[in-house]
């Protein structure tokens, strides 16, 4: 098993106009583009992720409701960072840091 952590450092994301949805997150790091994260409909089954043989860069899915939850940690935590993981069938997770319990923010 082998996994890799990213600090993500910036990020963009854009709507499709014929669709109204979101068509692409993508984040970034300090060696570039580290994600191309996809939106599924919400009645979809997600795709399993794809990444790099080194863990570098990856695509991964999410269903559209999860769009505001993913910009609200990108906008307000700190850090915030993707793990890459290859053990089978492989997964990809955007996740917060160690934050103090109760530390109200604002």
């Amino acid at each position: 098993m082998a996994y890799k952590v990213h600090e993500i450092t910036s990020y963009n994301y854009s709507f499709d106009a014929r669709s109204g949805s979101p068509s692409g997150l993508q984040l970034w790091g300090e060696s570039g583009k580290i994600a191309e994260v996809k939106f599924v409909e919400n009645t979809s089954s997600v795709p399993e992720p794809s990444f790099s043989e080194d863990l570098s860069n990856a695509t991964a899915y999410f269903k559209q409701s999860s769009l505001a939850g993913l910009i609200d940690m990108l906008r307000n935590e700190n850090p915030v960072s993707m793990t890459i993981n290859n053990q089978s069938p492989g997964f990809v997770f955007i996740h917060t840091g160690p934050e103090p319990v109760g530390e109200a923010e604002g």
